[in-house]
């Protein structure tokens, strides 16, 4: 008795004990995106439909389906939904067989699969389900399963049945979907649907409706699913419960990048000299929420952009490219990135340009988990582009920068003017001689004149006597 007890205990536990495994699997092969969304993920659900053929003999492969079927609601994560639709000439849920999984609900769920191939208790429902197989009233009953208000997107839909169509009389064997086609079409749009077909052995004769069926749900992208024994719908369940973690995962990220995330230059300034800066603002979301600044460009083919070296680089690291920016977008970043100058520029041709065109700005957003989400959505870090008119103002074009140029002819001109002013001055009598002349006898002093200007003689007093000194 007490090892029954225990037996009993363990079982229950078991069946409600949420298996994880497939979450596990998310975490080693997707590590940096679980780090970060890993506990969110667990808020992701989704709806799972059983459409079971319970018609005929069909209980031949209770065997099959029903432990695949325990496997599998055991996996089922608190807070999603199940439905278990069986159906032969009718369609219907049963108790305990739907509804939001939680540990409760997960048990019953475990032990309704063990009765979903018990015969209904009276003939006429026996009849019902078991002496004909109506496809068209499956559909019907799956129509309005999809499309019950209150439900997940993401639905995962699996038909289990050999797809024979034998209805009462007065139904059409051969389906004829179009209506149901566009119907669901219409009524679905925006959902998420992913409808495999497990198709069973055929349990008698005649065409089956698989094509039919899928070419209904073609929007979907269905999958037929051959299954002949219970190893492989096992194994094909173990491999869909990861596949579904993906698909939720996948999913998941898509709701989070939602809102796009994008950038915007707010404007651009331009020095004489073709210095730039630009400030920027951008939107991130929850999956891309780093902005690098790659590159940028312009479109003036008269002009070329000039970037930082690396010695100007080590000194302001705000000019290196790519330039990791702000994480949070909601303020302006201002950016000095480059020196705009003209392809013409020569030494011997100073001029002015006005850029035309657009500055780009080529933007990534790069994250960590770049690899993964490569590895899960086929999706790069995301890339945008922006830009802006390039302002009109004037350029100066000339290898020197504008002050330079300018201080050069400063100076030239002041030493242009300075020759001048010296071969004027020299030109003039007035500056052309200039001091005193002395005449001296031993050490006696005899007389001193001044001399001032151009002159050629000079009459000095010596004693009286006149002396006429001749400059040659």
């Amino acid at each position: 008795l007490y090892i029954s007890v225990l037996l009993l205990m363990f079982g229950f536990a078991t069946s409600t004990a949420q298996d994880n495994r497939a979450f596990d699997a998310l975490a080693n092969d997707f590590p940096e995106l679980m780090k970060k969304f890993g506990e969110e993920l667990k808020n992701e659900h989704a709806d799972y439909v059983f459409a079971i053929d319970v018609s005929g003999t069909m209980n031949k492969y209770e065997k099959i389906v029903v432990p695949a079927l325990k496997s599998f609601f055991r996996s089922v994560q608190d807070g999603d939904y199940v439905s278990v639709i069986k159906f032969g000439g009718e369609a219907k849920n049963e108790p305990n067989g739907f509804g939001i999984v939680n540990s409760a609900m997960r048990q019953s769920l475990v032990s309704y699969a063990d009765r979903v191939y018990d015969k209904p208790a009276s003939a006429e429902e026996r009849k019902k389900f078991t002496a004909y197989t109506d496809l068209l009233n499956m559909l019907e009953y799956l129509e309005k399963d999809l499309t019950r208000t209150g439900r997940n997107n993401l639905k995962f839909v699996f038909l289990i049945t050999d797809f024979l169509n034998d209805p009462v009389a007065g139904h059409p064997k051969k389906l004829r979907l179009d209506d149901y086609r566009s119907r669901i079409e219409k009524e679905l749009a925006g959902k998420n649907i992913k409808l495999v077909a497990l198709e069973l052995p055929k349990m008698g004769s005649g065409e089956t409706s698989t094509d039919d069926i899928m070419n209904a749900f073609s929007m979907f992208k269905p999958q037929t699913i051959p299954v002949s024994n219970e190893q492989a719908l096992q194994s094909w369940f173990d491999q869909m419960k990861n596949d579904i973690a993906l698909e939720k995962f996948k999913q998941f990220l898509i709701g989070k990048m939602t809102q796009e995330a994008g950038a915007t230059i707010n404007s651009v300034d331009v020095d004489i000299d073709g210095h730039m800066s630009m400030s920027m603002s951008w939107v991130p979301n929850d999956v891309f929420d780093a902005i690098t600044l790659d590159s940028i460009s312009i479109t003036d083919r008269r002009m070329h952009l000039v970037m930082a070296d690396e010695d100007e680089c080590e000194d302001h690291p705000e000019l290196k490219l790519p330039h990791l920016m702000s994480s949070d977008g909601s303020e302006e970043q201002f950016v000095n990135i480059a020196q705009i100058r003209g392809n013409d520029e020569a030494f011997l041709n100073p001029h002015f340009e006005k850029p035309n065109g657009r500055l780009k700005a080529h933007i990534s957003f790069k994250v960590p988990y770049e690899a993964e989400l490569i590895k899960l959505m086929g999706k790069d870090n995301q890339t945008i582009e922006a830009s802006i008119e390039l302002p009109q103002e004037n350029v100066f074009c000339h290898p020197m920068a504008f002050k330079w140029y300018c201080i050069m002819w400063i100076l030239i001109i002041i030493y242009i003017l300075s020759v001048i002013y010296c071969i004027k001055r020299n030109c003039s009598d007035k500056y052309k001689l200039r001091g005193e002349y002395t005449l001296t006898q031993g050490t006696k002093k005899i007389c001193t004149e001044e001399i001032n200007g151009r002159v050629s003689n000079l009459t000095i007093d010596v004693e009286k006597a006149e002396c006429n000194v001749v400059f040659k």
